[in-house]
């Protein structure tokens, strides 16, 4: 008597055509744009060596007091970076960012434009038959000049007011020193630093919709030949390298908290925005932070079989 078969008691391997997706929710948003005019483009590169230059040449005042010359040098921070945003990049509401939310400006009354979704997808933006790309839905530039001002003030007030506090948080969290009570300015002012340059710009561009912000915390957005996700990347990435002179034992003075964390968090921003505004690496794709789970070719749909067929 041949035994039972227990095929029905084992569980069958996956196939392919039933693998259930990495991701529950899927990125929709576009690359940032960059204006089409000549002087945007000029701007947006004489911007790239601007903000490197200030703070080399306030480096010393930084090592001597740290505090009064992380906030001082806010305002010219700030100044230029409005400028990029004003000259360089479209203001919320008037491109579509591919959110649902796209054709709301940050300031009511100043968007432009329609929502017309456009399937987005993992490396590239997805096209259809008759669409337009996201640069191209309608003219970023309508308004002028003026029309760009009051939402880059309005974005300039949120970086100011929402992002300080809680990467204040996030450094302290990563080592940043609690004690002497008198460092947490000194931290408040770096995170303040921190947000101008890798947030104030997306505010601009997508004002507060939901759907960009939660791709913004996933780190979901695609690169963008304006730079400005590169830089926002290579800022992050810039400062968590820029902690590791202050635990060598070389007694500089240059060394002390936070003056290397601010050098390489512009170290980043200028390495992130180069990358991808002028060698233009990875234009469209996204970071990918998934988990994949790897199945066995031999394992797809290949049948059990019976022991008494063997």
């Amino acid at each position: 008597m041949a035994p039972p078969s227990l095929a029905h008691i084992v569980p069958q391997p996956p196939t392919s055509k039933h693998r259930p997706s990495s991701r529950l929710i899927t990125p929709t948003t576009n690359p940032i744009p960059l204006l089409a005019s000549s002087s945007a483009r000029l701007y947006a590169l004489l911007h790239t060596g601007l903000i490197p230059s200030l703070y080399l040449l306030r480096s010393g005042p930084l090592v001597a007091d740290p505090l009064p010359t992380l906030t001082y040098d806010l305002i010219p921070l700030a100044t230029a970076q409005a400028a990029f945003c004003v000259l360089c990049l479209p203001a919320a509401g008037t491109w579509n960012n591919g959110t649902k939310d796209a054709g709301r400006g940050i300031v009511e009354g100043t968007a432009s434009a329609t929502n017309t979704p456009i399937k987005g997808g993992k490396g590239s933006i997805g096209r259809r038959k008759g669409a337009k790309t996201a640069a191209h839905l309608h003219d970023p530039t309508v308004g002028g000049f003026s029309a760009r001002i009051m939402p880059c003030i309005f974005a300039l007030l949120l970086a100011l007011l929402i992002p300080p506090v809680p990467i204040q948080v996030l450094l302290h969290a990563l080592g940043a020193p609690l004690f002497p009570y008198d460092q947490l300015p000194h931290t408040l002012a770096l995170a303040t630093h921190i947000s101008l340059l890798a947030f104030f710009p997306l505010f601009y561009t997508h004002g507060v919709s939901s759907s960009a912000w939660r791709d913004i915390a996933a780190a979901w957005l695609p690169f963008d030949e304006a730079g400005v996700w590169g830089g926002t990347v290579g800022t992050i990435l810039g400062g968590w390298f820029g902690a590791i002179p202050i635990a060598l034992d070389w007694d500089r003075e240059w060394q002390k908290w936070p003056c290397t964390v601010v050098w390489g968090c512009v170290m980043g921003w200028v390495l992130g925005s180069l990358l991808t505004a002028g060698v233009r690496v990875g234009l469209g794709k996204r970071i990918d932070l998934s988990e994949h789970e790897e199945i066995p070719r031999d394992m797809i749909d290949v049948p059990i079989q019976d022991k008494k067929n063997e």
